[in-house]
């Protein structure tokens, strides 16, 4: 078979300069990219959940409650490679199953939330606090009241 043969049978090589998108469909490939943009929960001052890109991929979602009657959080980061899945009861309760503990959040209009779990689309979840957001309970939009991490005893 002589390279013109071959070349009609299986078409010529592609030429340099032209992409695979002008090669095939005959246009170029649009060159914008979607860059990934800040989603955070609610209107006031208190958001109790949100997505944050830091520019590289977002792997894990950070978790925090607050130590009883203080200022000071406390919390998990867990990766979302560790998730097992994402249990819920209606949109008042979500629970986190992770290989070594249940982070269990309570709350109300927790379905987007949800949903932004089971996608990786969430960075952090914080339990709201009066004592950090003063008058700035939402009304109407989702709220994380509680949140528990669940441990196996170690007895």
């Amino acid at each position: 078979m002589s390279g013109d043969d071959f070349n009609q049978v299986f078409g010529a090589r592609p030429q340099a300069g032209r992409s695979f998108a002008t090669r095939v469909g005959g246009a170029e490939a649009p060159a914008a990219t979607v860059e990934p943009k800040d989603e955070i929960a609610g209107s006031g001052a208190y958001k109790p959940y949100g997505f944050l890109p830091t520019g590289t991929i977002n792997e894990s979602c950070e978790v925090v409650h607050w130590v009883e009657g203080t200022e000071i959080p406390e919390g998990i980061e867990f990766p979302y490679r560790l998730v097992l899945q994402v249990a819920f009861v209606g949109d008042e309760q979500l629970k986190i199953f992770l290989p070594d503990c249940i982070v269990v959040i309570d709350g109300k209009h927790l379905r987007d939330l949800r949903k932004k779990l089971a996608r990786r689309q969430c960075t952090f979840i914080q339990q709201y606090s009066a004592r950090v957001w003063p008058n700035a309970k939402p009304q109407g939009e989702a709220i994380v009241e509680k949140i528990e991490v669940l441990r196996p005893n170690s007895e």
